[in-house]
Order: C-alpha cells, then sequence, then structure tokens
C-alpha cells in the first residue's frame, strides 16, 4: 500500500516510480515509522528481487552482441567509468573513510541504472536519438563491468584482510569453478533442457519453470561459494539465448515485477535515516562528488567519442542510480565492509540522481523546443527570400 501510495505521487511528479517506492521503504521501515521490523525477511524479500532482477537483465543481453559494440561506446564506458569512480574514492578518502570503505562506496554509486534512464528517456520522447542510444549501450557496457566487479569484491575484502596466501588462491579457484561450472552448463545442457520441453506446447509452463529454476539453483551455488547470488542468476539468463530467452523473458516479467517493487521497497527500508544524520558531511560529500563525476566523466567521453553534439543530454541522461548500487551496498553489508554508510549512499544518491535527470531532461527539452520556435521566423524569412530570388 505505500508502495503504490508513493509510486502514485511520484508518477504525478513526473518522477520515476521506484523513487516512489524507496520512500515508502524508509517511511515504513525499522529507521522510519516502524510498521516493519523484522529484518531477516526484509533481507530475504531483497534477496529473491536482486536473484530475478539480475536473472532477467541476463536474459535481455546476448553475450555475442558485445562484438557489434561501436568503439564510441567502449570509449565513452571507460572514460565515464574512471573519472566517476575516481573522484568518488579520493572524496570519501579525503573525508576519513579507509580505503576499502572508498573503494566500496565508490563501486556503489558508479554505474548507472539502465531501467530508470530508459525510462526517463521514453518520456521525455528522446529514446531514439543517437545520443540516447549511445548511453543505453554505455550502460550495458557498465552492468557487465558490475556484474565482473561484483565477482572480485569478495576478493578484494580477503586480500586486505591480511590472511595466507593459500587462502586467497583458494578463493580465487572458487570463482573459476563457478565460472566453468555456468558457463559448461548453460551453453550446452542447459538450452538442450529447455528447448526438449518448448517443442511440446502443452509443456510450456514446465519450460519456463526449468529456465526459472536455473537461475535459482545457481544463485544458490555463487552463494555457497562465497559470491554474490546475483552473479549465479545474471550468468545463468545470459547463457539462455534467442528465442529462448524472448519466451522466458515474457513470461516472467509480471513476477520480476512485483520482486523488483519489493526489492525497491526493501532497500528503503535499510536505510537507516539517523545515519544520514551523524555522516552527514561525510554523505554529502560523496553524493554531490558523484553526481558531479559523473556529469563530467560522460560530458567528456560522450565529446571525445560522439563529438560535441549532445553531450549535454548524454552526461545528463546517464545521471540516475538504481538497482545496481543497492546490490553493491548489500554486498558490502554482507561481507561487514562500510555496513553503516553504504545503504545511506545508495539510497540518497539514487534519489538525487534520478530527480536531477528528470528534470534537467526536461529543461533540455523545454529549451530545444524554445530554440526551435525562435527559428521558425528566420525560416519563414528565407523562403521569402528564395521566392523573391525565383520571381526575379
Amino acid at each position: 500500500m505505500a508502495a503504490l501510495g508513493f509510486s502514485v505521487l511520484l508518477s504525478k511528479l513526473k518522477q520515476p516510480v521506484v523513487l516512489g517506492q524507496l520512500v515508502a521503504g524508509i517511511l515504513i521501515g525499522p529507521f522510519g515509522l516502524g510498521l516493519i521490523q523484522d529484518v531477516n525477511t526484509i533481507n530475504l524479500l531483497a534477496s529473491l528481487g536482486i536473484i530475478l532482477l539480475l536473472f532477467t537483465v541476463g536474459l535481455e543481453l546476448d553475450p555475442l552482441e558485445i562484438r557489434r559494440i561501436g568503439a564510441g561506446s567502449i570509449m565513452l564506458t571507460t572514460v565515464e567509468l574512471t573519472i566517476s569512480f575516481v573522484t568518488v574514492l579520493a572524496a570519501s578518502l579525503l573525508v576519513g573513510l579507509t580505503y576499502l570503505e572508498s573503494v566500496f562506496i565508490a563501486i556503489t554509486v558508479a554505474t548507472t541504472s539502465t531501467a530508470i534512464m530508459g525510462k526517463l528517456l521514453l518520456e521525455n520522447k528522446t529514446l531514439k536519438t543517437k545520443e540516447s542510444h549511445l548511453a543505453l549501450t554505455a550502460s550495458v557496457i557498465e552492468d557487465f563491468a558490475t556484474v565482473f566487479i561484483l565477482l572480485l569484491l569478495p576478493g578484494l575484502v580477503v586480500a586486505n584482510s591480511q590472511v595466507p596466501a593459500s587462502d586467497l588462491q583458494f578463493f580465487i579457484a572458487k570463482g573459476v569453478l563457478l565460472l566453468a561450472v555456468i558457463f559448461l552448463f548453460g551453453w550446452k545442457i542447459a538450452p538442450r533442457l529447455i528447448e526438449r520441453f518448448l517443442v511440446d506446447n502443452s509443456y510450456h509452463e514446465t519450460a519456463f519453470l526449468l529456465a526459472l529454476s536455473f537461475g535459482f539453483v545457481f544463485a544458490l551455488l555463487s552463494s555457497y561459494l562465497g559470491f554474490s547470488p546475483a552473479i549465479g542468476a545474471f550468468l545463468m539468463g545470459l547463457m539462455i539465448r534467442g528465442k529462448q530467452a524472448e519466451f522466458i523473458t515474457e513470461k516472467i516479467g509480471p513476477i520480476k515485477d512485483l520482486f523488483v517493487v519489493l526489492f525497491f521497497v526493501s532497500m528503503g527500508t535499510l536505510i537507516n535515516i539517523g545515519t544520514v544524520l551523524t555522516l552527514t558531511l561525510p554523505i554529502l560529500a560523496v553524493i554531490t562528488v558523484a553526481i558531479g563525476g559523473k556529469f563530467f566523466g560522460s560530458w567528456l567521453g560522450a565529446r571525445i567519442s560522439n563529438g560535441k553534439s549532445g553531450a549535454t543530454e548524454l552526461a545528463v541522461s546517464m545521471l540516475p542510480r538504481g538497482e545496481f548500487s543497492f546490490i553493491v551496498a548489500a554486498d558490502g553489508t554482507a561481507l561487514g565492509v562500510a555496513s553503516q554508510i553504504l545503504y545511506p549512499v545508495a539510497g540518497l544518491t539514487t534519489l538525487a540522481s534520478s530527480i536531477g535527470a528528470s528534470l534537467g531532461l526536461r529543461l533540455l527539452r523545454r529549451r530545444k523546443g524554445v530554440e526551435a520556435r525562435s527559428q521558425i521566423p528566420l525560416i519563414e524569412m528565407s523562403i521569402r527570400d528564395m521566392e523573391g530570388e525565383n520571381v526575379e
């Protein structure tokens, strides 16, 4: 009910509805009005939301399409991610956080939310422009990069703990094992099993349940080996391609939508407003630098890869943070790193960046409309002049 109410309110204000769900969670959670107190249930719902969300993201991506990504998108992603990460890392160190905490916070606020950005571009009727296509492609590359980073984060914590080299080697071996098992099963066995049920129309529901169970099984395997369950779910979804992926995506849509709502509400309930008040300077510094660094990095990357046209619009489009910020925050909290500050940083950065992007795109669209109207008299004069020359 809280998610519904705030979603309607935010949609009336022409803001992404996920922000309403986030605010609803903050309000009803244990750090707000306390209407929901069971943190274990909240974490369970959030975990299910993460697994379904990342499994679906994997289904929607085709690993073979990576080869077709242009150099411009790769250049843009490299520049903006590097600048965003380095600036937030430096800001976090300057306000007194440890190196490991600073790294986790920089990763938390580094990735653009593809879902929120896509919705904002659609609402502003700029989804089909060249700049929007470049921004969406860059955000997909960011998703791949973030999943790879999630795979490395537990190893970073282990290495920072100064454990014996044998433990670190064992951890790396587990990561290689996870990738090998998912690749071999997902590339060779899973498609054949799913196809066997899809051939017979009466078994379509079974094929869907089979694919969904693969996502959960490998999420559990990933968690058992000490990694984020999101990695196993994402990689399994990535291995299912073509018509099978389209069929499962269509079937999983309503379930995913439900759990994505629960995911953002759950993330909101874990944001401790008291921490925001006691750590005002670090949080404000990180959020300010995160938004400014992302804008400048995207603007510079766009100028290098796409020329001068549309750089500002592209930079504003890439501001929103979202699902991956909370996934990294959940991972960091589970590993015991910066547990008091990660959720507030993720939540407030998502709120500030998404509202800023929404307002910025609307202002840019309005300015374009004013400029277009101002050009009409000049065009009419040019037409009259041309007509006069034709008469002569």
